[in-house]
């Protein structure tokens, strides 16, 4: 790999497109190229736009204070530009730049805005891109690919820490190092992405956790609602299909006895009817007009009765009158003692029906007035004359005579009337008894239906129990059953007539429940986003610890990498160091020492004592390395290179800087001057050291050294003129050689 052209555009002093095209390889050796000039014409600007364009960030290494700055910011006569750009075009032939293209352009481009954009073959790129990529070839746009003025002297003046940044990329290690400084930047980046994730998953965990036993609770509850839909569908299912067949029977039984309660009244109307019928009848039948025969028959009883106590009256008169007449044939006052008689008849009457004594002690004062009476009567024989006794028996016999001839007559028609009245009460006990069994019947049909009707009446109470509990079951299926489960429920056949007692069961699982409590419908969303993020996070977490332990591998790699070329380089570029600085002062010493320090070594011991136990333990495992640069000119004894004059520590620089490019040489190198401190004769063996370096490397020299001229194969001459511009001339020494000879 070679640099076959440089352009510059608005770069510094370069405010029109310049192109420098630089030898091809003729045979197997790069060639040497010499830019000259006056001060001040802007030779030092081409050395800067390679730095810049190979991605230097450092202004101050580029002459400038600000990014526009290195924009050609216009003359007395030329306006300023709005950008500046510079392109390298690369031989890659060889393929040491790993990217498969034959030739590579690398270009950087820069606005007055600040904004920059770099691009290799058109594509826009990042700086980190271009820096592996020039790495790998073993460019280095701050260390020995362009050398500038001051740089000899920096190399020997820096501590060793400092110098080992120059040997990284001396030795070729810088890629690796780009790579390490990547893989610690990523280890950087996955320890915080990793300490993010863990403090995420950290926060997210609780709330997880919590949503899993919300999900697991849910799923609790399904199991508990299940269970409870099972059980109510047989605890409610049971009941209800109970009392739907208590309905069914009941109602049953109420068209049965509805339909014996409907034929019973019918029967009772049919019976009412037919004793209403007979009672109609018995009043409408007309036999002998019964209330007339027997009020005939009471009229002669009656006839009969008064003429047999007429007959009586009579018979005991003449009984009376005919002893009086026997006893006493003198004139008695018959009528008094006939009255008496009468009176006497009565007494005897009332004493025969008499029952309790105090009745029969009135009785005595009335039986002894009465004696008193009959005697008196009986006294008194001197009255005035009446009628006599036998004159009296006479009348009453006659009358006693006629009587009974009444009587006879009587007691005939008394029994005609009451032959008359026997064969209507014959007749009236006849339909009387057809009544009466009739009225029997009734009552007992009247019995039956109060008997139905009671029946009924419990029906319809035990009816309206069951239809009042299956409203209320109905209600309580409402209230607690939820779902399509109420027509299963309703529609169930199953008959479990509770031979076992869901209810307990059902309130423990309803129990449960209220403490499980409800959930809110976002729940199975939260979960699964927050699964999802947890698991996502989780698997983040274990990529990023998977790719932590890859990267700290490969860190280990890099390390042994970086070692194992670092002194296998090292040593090659101490040798050279020897040898070129004994070429360059004619004898002496020089050697390069390699040391090793951990960074708490290097601390003061106030400030490591003030650390904290895992600190030192960090800064002890964080080892540093240096180098120490000794150099003795012949005829002294130096002990630092500090000692050296100005003269001698150029020379000691060119001599490291030679040793370097011959161990590991870059595509091209820059020299920007490096030869302006050295005398004729150094200067001529500097340009000896070049011409065979150059067999190994591409030099772009910016000198004012006649040696290192005649070494050039083609000369660029840079001027300045009045408007500020810098301008190129070529001159190809080899074909002006030719065209002499």
């Amino acid at each position: 790999m070679y640099l076959e052209k440089l352009e510059l555009q608005g770069f510094k002093s370069f405010a029109q497109k310049t192109v420098m095209e630089f030898p091809k390889l003729r045979g197997s050796n790069p060639d040497i190229a010499a830019i000259v000039g006056p001060n001040g014409s802007g030779k030092s600007n081409v050395a800067d736009s390679v730095r810049w364009v190979l991605g230097e960030q450092s202004l101050k290494l580029l002459r400038g204070k600000r990014a526009e700055d290195v924009i050609f910011s216009g003359s007395g006569t030329k306006a300023r530009l709005g950008f500046a750009e510079v392109s390298l075009f690369l031989n890659n032939n060889d393929k040491k730049a790993n990217i498969d293209y034959d030739q590579v352009v690398v270009k950087r481009r820069v606005y007055r805005n600040g904004e920059s954009e770099y691009h290799i073959n058109n594509s826009k790129v990042r700086l980190a891109d271009i820096q592996l990529l020039l790495a790998q070839a073993n460019f280095g746009q701050r260390t020995y690919s362009v050398i500038g003025q001051g740089m000899t002297d920096a190399i020997l003046s820096s501590t060793p820490y400092e110098r080992k940044n120059f040997f990284d990329e001396a030795t070729g290690v810088k890629q690796y190092q780009i790579k390490r400084e990547h893989a610690k930047s990523k280890i950087k980046t996955t320890e915080e992405n990793l300490a993010q994730v863990k403090s995420l998953i950290r926060e997210i965990k609780p709330r997880l956790k919590n949503l899993e036993q919300q999900i697991e609770k849910r799923e609790k509850r399904k199991h508990l609602e299940k269970e409870l839909h099972h059980l109510q569908l047989k605890h409610y299912g049971s009941l209800w299909h109970s009392t739907n067949t208590k309905l069914d029977d009941l109602r049953d039984k109420k068209k049965t006895i509805e339909k014996s309660h409907l034929s019973l009244n019918k029967k009772l109307s049919e019976l009412q009817n037919k004793l209403q019928k007979l009672e109609q009848e018995q009043k409408q039948a007309d036999i002998g007009d019964y209330d007339k025969v027997q009020s005939g028959y009471q009229q002669a009883l009656t006839k009969k009765n008064e003429l047999t106590g007429a007959l009586a009256g009579f018979t005991r008169e003449l009984e009376v009158l005919e002893r009086l007449e026997k006893a006493h044939p003198t004139n008695i006052d018959t009528e008094k003692l006939v009255e008496s008689s009468h009176k006497q008849i009565d007494l005897l009457e009332t004493v025969i029906k008499t029952t309790t004594l105090d009745a029969l002690k009135d009785l005595q004062s009335k039986a002894k007035k009465l004696k008193n009476e009959i005697t008196d009567i009986l006294k008194d024989k001197d009255s005035a004359p009446r009628e006599t006794t036998t004159e009296k028996i006479h009348e009453l016999t006659k009358k006693i005579r006629s009587i009974k001839q009444e009587l006879e007559i009587a007691a005939q028609e008394v029994d005609k009337k009451q032959n008359l009245v026997t064969d209507l009460r014959k007749v009236e006990s006849k339909a009387t008894s057809i009544v009466f069994d009739t009225q029997k019947q009734y009552q007992k049909l009247q019995l039956e239906l109060n008997d139905v009707s009671s029946k009924k009446h419990h029906i319809d109470v035990e009816l309206a129990k069951i239809e009042t509990r299956k409203h209320d079951l109905s209600q309580e299926i409402e209230r607690e059953v939820r779902g399509n489960l109420k027509e299963r429920i309703k529609n169930t056949h199953n008959n479990d007539n509770q031979s076992h007692d869901h209810w307990p069961r059902i309130a423990n699982v309803k129990s449960e429940l209220e403490m499980i409590g409800g959930f809110e419908p976002e729940t199975d969303e939260d979960y699964s986003e927050t699964k999802k993020r947890h698991d996502f996070l989780a698997e983040q977490l274990h990529d990023l610890e998977d790719a932590l332990k890859k990267t700290n591998q490969a860190l280990h790699q890099l390390d042994a990498v970086i070692e194992k070329q670092f002194n296998k380089s090292f040593e090659k570029i101490e040798k050279g160091f020897t040898e070129y600085f004994k070429i360059l002062f004619s004898g002496g010493t020089a050697s390069l020492t390699l040391n090793r320090q951990t960074e708490l070594e290097m601390l003061n011991e106030d400030i490591a004592a003030g650390l904290t136990k895992k600190e030192q333990e960090q800064l002890a495992n964080t080892i540093k390395m240096g180098i120490e640069i000794k150099a003795s000119p012949p005829g002294k004894k130096v002990t630092t290179i500090n000692m050296l004059s100005g003269g001698e520590r150029a020379l000691t620089s060119i001599a490291l800087i030679c040793a370097i490019i011959r161990a590991n040489p870059s595509p091209f190198v820059v020299l920007d001057e490096v030869d302006a401190a050295l005398d004729e004769a150094n200067s001529e063996r500097f340009a000896a050291i070049l011409e065979k370096l150059s067999h190994q490397t591409q030099f772009i020299a910016i000198t004012h050294n006649r040696a290192t001229m005649e070494q050039a194969n083609i000369l660029y001459g840079v001027t300045m003129g009045e408007d500020g511009v810098s301008k190129l001339l070529s001159i190809d020494l080899e074909k002006a050689v030719e065209n002499i000879a």
